[in-house]
């Protein structure tokens, strides 16, 4: 017996140009037959994407072949997206200035420095160290014209990725935001993708270039006027004297979906709080978030929905409530994870948006993110279909208008152009900035743009 309610919501439209033309619910159609929403609209502030490569030396070919087939035209598989990759230009029209051997651009890892260091006591700081001088010497040679860099981690890396609970390529994030360079990291998986599904692998890549190099894809069609949506995530860091430091971020989006800025506080963990930030740091981060907002937007927001994975205690309420005073909020718990589930009456799992309204006093339901999807006839997905929890911990909004936003903020992830992602973009970007944070990256003077983290 189901107990209130299931509906299913309305897939969320992308727009990309002014006005009520030009949408799609496919980022990949969307701008096959479009073209991108920045250079529809005069936003676009580069002539071309500058792509820069630090790879292992005996694979810069191989990594400098997939970036040339940047420029291909692709059919895609069978199955999923019917969409054909057309080629940079012809899809973003703009130029790529690929990089060739020999070019300043172009730095290589010797093998003998892999060698020195791989299965060494201390090879987890000795491969950050490695990378870092030649992202200095990339940065000595293009002081005039960065660009995005390519940043190629081999096979010989992968036992590294996870290590004693460090996250190399958090690490190596790290480096390149202290040096203010936009960068996209390649791994093993990525050119053996190029191999299996070379359509998907340069939709996915090429977009992921041109937001680096500045480029805004796409938006949401549509949504409430002046709502400000807030992602919180925490982690945990250790201070130059080995405390442990509890590091609150907010991402701030406007009402289509767009980043806004990002904030940061800190506070001495104690580890019977769990991951909650006291009311005075919740406060604060609150208020510079708010500040951020307006700073950006030139206009005070009309209502905040704050995201976050673990529940608001009271202190978070109370110091949400201090920040905000007279303007309306909500306050909603996803949770990622979640053992209620809706049983198909077929071989496909539930569609995609599909939503299950609890009906319970605080406000609970179950929103499918990804599932079969009725434009493909199938469920595009490589896991099985799972959804997310939603619980209003606070607000007087509709919980179906909550499962809308949060179903539209999945579509706002500029680093993948896949149909569905099962995380809104407030939770999944803010997760990523915190990895890169929990490096010990300091927070003062921290880069705001969510570019140098994705």
């Amino acid at each position: 017996m189901i107990i209130g309610e299931v509906i299913r919501l309305k897939e969320p439209q992308l727009q990309f140009s002014v006005g009520k033309h030009n949408l799609a619910i496919d980022p990949r159609f969307g701008l096959s037959e479009y073209g991108p929403l920045d250079g529809n609209t005069g936003r676009r502030a580069f002539s071309s994407v500058g792509i820069g490569l630090i790879a292992k030396e005996d694979e810069v070919n191989r990594v400098l072949k997939l970036l040339n087939d940047l420029n291909k035209n692709l059919k895609p598989k069978k199955g999923g997206s019917k969409v054909r990759y057309k080629g940079f230009e012809d899809i973003y029209g703009i130029a790529t200035d690929i990089p060739e051997i020999g070019d300043d651009k172009v730095i290589s890892i010797r093998n003998y420095e892999f060698n020195e260091i791989i299965g060494k006591e201390g090879a987890f700081k000795n491969i950050i160290s490695l990378y870092g001088s030649k992202i200095q010497q990339y940065v000595d040679n293009n002081r005039q014209d960065i660009g995005v860099l390519v940043l190629q981690m081999p096979k010989i890396l992968e036992k590294y990725f996870k290590y004693n609970y460090d996250d190399l390529r958090a690490h190596i994030k790290a480096l390149c935001v202290k040096k203010r360079i936009y960068t996209q990291i390649l791994t093993e998986s990525s050119l053996q993708a190029q191999a299996s599904d070379p359509c998907d692998n340069m939709w996915n890549l090429s977009l992921g270039l041109y937001v680096k190099a500045g480029g805004v894809p796409w938006k949401l069609e549509s949504g409430e006027e002046n709502a400000c949506f807030i992602g919180i995530a925490f982690g945990i860091k250790k201070s130059s004297e080995g405390q442990d430091i509890l590091v609150g971020l907010a991402e701030i989006f406007d009402v289509f979906g767009e980043s806004v800025t990002i904030r940061v506080v800190e506070e001495e963990f104690e580890s019977e709080v769990g991951y909650h930030l006291s009311r005075e740091k919740a406060k604060t981060l609150i208020e510079t978030a708010i500040k951020g907002y307006e700073s950006e937007k030139q206009e005070k927001p009309k209502r905040v929905i704050i995201h976050k994975t673990t529940d608001f205690n009271e202190d978070e309420k109370q110091g949400v409530e201090a920040a905000l005073q007279n303007i309306p909020y909500d306050l909603v718990h996803i949770q990622l994870n979640t053992s209620l589930r809706l049983i198909p009456e077929r071989d496909f799992p539930p569609n995609r948006g599909a939503f299950w309204d609890l009906e319970t006093e605080g406000g609970k339901g179950i929103l499918y993110t990804t599932g079969y999807v009725e434009s493909f006839r199938t469920y595009p997905g490589a896991a099985t279909a799972s959804p997310i929890e939603i619980n209003r911990n606070y607000g007087e909004t509709e919980l179906k208008k909550i499962a809308e936003q949060i179903l539209g903020l999945t579509k706002m992830n500029w680093n993948t152009t896949a149909l569905m992602n099962k995380e809104p973009v407030t939770i999944e970007y803010a997760r990523k900035v915190i990895d890169v944070l929990k490096t010990g990256l300091k927070a003062e003077g921290f880069l705001k743009d969510f570019r140098y983290y994705i």
